[in-house]
């Protein structure tokens, strides 16, 4: 028991630390996006992509450890903790489970910060677009002062 314990602390050991890289970069893209938009941005998403795909990798052996210790299939990692004796390191499961559940939330919210600054950027693209492309009034003035209703060309062309 205590060699699938140690494996499971390994693996939570290497999820938290990508989660706390993930965090890192979370927080940069909040920054970029507070400051300005730019090419870094890319690179921190190309990033958290592989670190993302390796928290894929090992979730299968994350859950296996839990199976073997738990003896059930849909454990998760509260229920292991609770099947594992304190000789084996069950404080030490508990506090890598607890500062992940935090880095995650932590991740969560800064996430759905970033979301919401992408969101108003969009709006006022969005925004500017249509300033830009809006078709001029119809009214305009030809030679010696009479109205003419003739359009004048659009800045830019609003298929854009």
């Amino acid at each position: 028991m205590k060699e699938v314990v140690d494996q499971l602390k390994a693996i939570l050991s290497e999820e938290l630390d990508i989660y706390q890289k993930l965090h890192r970069l979370a927080n940069e893209k909040k920054k970029l996006l507070l400051e300005k938009f730019s090419t870094e941005f890319q690179g921190i998403v190309s990033q958290e992509e592989v670190l993302v795909q390796r928290l894929i990798d090992l979730e299968p052996e994350r859950q296996q450890c839990v199976k073997q210790i738990t003896g059930r299939e849909d454990a998760n990692l509260d229920a292991a903790v609770e099947v594992v004796a304190e000789s084996d390191g069950k404080s030490d499961l508990w506090m890598v489970g607890s500062q992940l559940r935090d880095v995650v939330a932590s991740i969560k919210k800064i996430n759905d910060e970033n979301q919401r600054l992408l969101e108003q950027a969009l709006e006022l693209t969005q925004y500017s677009i249509k300033l830009i492309t809006r078709a001029p009034k119809d009214v305009t003035y030809g030679a010696g002062g009479v109205q003419s209703t003739k359009k004048g060309p659009s800045l830019i062309d609003r298929k854009a």
